[in-house]
């Protein structure tokens, strides 16, 4: 009776066959849009789709949520869309090895019904989306709550209404050099250049946050940006990018160096002088301004990495390890859980303590 039973399980999973019409690849796309754009191309209901992949729930919307598929799921995936594995793991990030379900033994998948905790999903840039033969309802998985496509010079974000949700940066093309900056940082940092750049991109949301710290710079970006644009929280990573990008840079400048334990007091003294200094070129109160980067500086003050383990290599633009008090630094999860720092765009200043002073107030 066992040997019969499993006989009709092995049958009942045979490698399905290739779907007659593929979806083309999008690079970083999410494996909910994925599967629905893959569904919608063969005019079938994404249930059924999903029934094809393997065992699990109800499909949810893409634009709120994201599947996880275990080993056998993603194998019966691949040949539904005649590719190896290999090929859909490297595109789609929700597919990688980390994120795969210890689940089994047949192929299961699951669609959570709340947005995923670890990820954004942003809608991809409709021209993007359009060479590759697809309207503009894709979603990619980002760290971030916004994303910029340097192509076409648009910032894209994480709104669900329908119509436009990209903001065209053609009177801004410092912002589309920085993006282009920043992924030149974490090309050729790794998971160092991220964890400094979600540092950096906080300490930005400090000065975001008190509007008296705020580079008068700032403001005249969003004035060239038009009127309707959205409100603060949309704008706040868009006008302050080019900054936060430059301050990126500095935090890896010292990282680099007190990871390989050739950093002394003095050297701190220089640096915090040099990102005073420029501060003062951003108009920028400096004297306060610095506060917030005396705290992170007092959680990146562990002693240098012991010998044996991952040191970063010599030369600024070598690979930088994840700098200690930092930890999972992998692409696929959102900056605001991998920084060090406890504030956000939006926040309230902290209370006044023995240790800071505060006589500006934040914003509403």
């Amino acid at each position: 009776m066992a040997a019969r039973k499993s006989t009709a399980r092995r049958k009942a999973w045979r490698t399905p066959e290739r779907l007659p019409r593929q979806a083309r690849l999008i690079a970083d796309e999410s494996t909910g849009s994925f599967l629905g754009r893959l569904a919608q191309l063969n005019h079938m209901p994404l249930d059924d789709l999903m029934g094809l992949v393997g065992e699990g729930g109800k499909a949810m919307q893409p634009r709120y949520t994201e599947v996880y598929l275990n080993t056998g799921a993603l194998e019966r995936l691949a040949a539904l869309t005649a590719r190896i594995p290999q090929v859909l793991q490297r595109t789609l990030p929700s597919l990688r090895p980390h994120h795969l379900l210890d689940a089994g033994p047949g192929p299961v998948w699951r669609w959570p019904q709340w947005e995923a905790k670890d990820v954004f999903f942003v809608r991809a840039c409709d021209l993007c989306a359009a060479a590759k033969r697809h309207p503009s309802d894709v979603y990619l998985v980002s760290g971030t709550r916004w994303s910029v496509c340097a192509r076409h010079h648009r910032w894209l974000d994480n709104l669900r209404e329908d119509g436009a949700t990209w903001l065209p940066l053609q009177n801004v093309p410092e912002v589309v050099r920085a993006h282009r900056d920043r992924m030149e940082m974490e090309r050729r940092l790794g998971a160092g250049g991220r964890a400094l750049f979600a540092d950096a991109l906080h300490l930005t949301a400090f000065w975001w946050n008190i509007p008296s710290l705020s580079p008068p710079t700032w403001e005249a970006r969003r004035q060239l940006l038009g009127e309707e644009v959205g409100g603060d929280l949309r704008l706040a990573p868009l006008v302050s990018y080019p900054e936060t990008v430059r301050i990126a840079w500095m935090l890896a400048s010292r990282e680099r160096r007190r990871m390989r334990g050739t950093w002394s007091i003095e050297d701190d003294r220089a640096w915090l002088d040099a990102v005073g200094e420029l501060l003062d070129k951003w108009q920028m109160p400096a004297a306060l301004a610095l506060m917030p980067v005396d705290i992170w500086m007092r959680h990146h003050s562990m002693p240098p990495l012991p010998r044996g383990s991952s040191r970063p290599t010599q030369g600024k633009r070598r690979r930088l390890p994840a700098p200690l008090p930092h930890e999972n630094a992998f692409f696929g999860i959102h900056l605001e859980r991998l920084t060090c720092l406890p504030w956000q765009f939006g926040d309230e200043p902290p209370e006044a303590d023995d240790t800071l002073a505060w006589s500006v107030a934040g914003r509403a």
